[in-house]
């Protein structure tokens, strides 16, 4: 019996159907590794602004919805098309609570102001894709 040096049909689609399975499985994989990392990515530039926008919220933006443009623009100048589409394209709903002033000298045996009052304010931020509460600190009223 004469022995032929090549694989068969049937070896060769065997293997090469070993292989479509293993490289199937691992597109899945990074498409998988893909979706998670956009994910992420998304997030930390939502958190971001997030961040950004809660810097610049005042007493008068509470009960309204405004894009991040219209809130940021009350502190920065933004000229780039492109970026004013973008942040255009996300609305807050703001929502503040009621300040409330704290002594941090109060019980410590003097007056009771010192004009050193701070006033503490919950706010709540929420886009589309977040909602987030933060507290606003200024100086509270002597």
């Amino acid at each position: 019996m004469a022995h032929s040096k090549g694989f068969s049909l049937i070896e060769t689609l065997v293997a090469v159907m070993i292989a479509s399975v293993a490289v199937l499985a691992l597109l899945e994989v990074v498409s998988n590794a893909s979706r998670t990392s956009e994910n992420i990515l998304s997030r930390f530039e939502s958190s971001l602004m997030m961040g950004l926008v809660a810097g610049v919220v005042t007493d008068n933006m509470h009960g309204q919805t405004m894009s991040a443009v219209e809130v940021l623009k009350t502190r920065y100048t933004i000229d780039h098309s492109a970026i004013l589409e973008s942040l255009d394209a996300t609305a807050y709903e703001i929502r503040l609570s009621p300040k409330e002033t704290i002594d941090p000298f109060m019980g410590m045996g003097g007056p009771t102001s010192r004009g050193g009052s701070i006033a503490v304010q919950k706010a709540l931020l929420r886009s589309p894709h977040e909602s987030r509460t933060f507290f606003r600190i200024t100086e509270g009223v002597s």
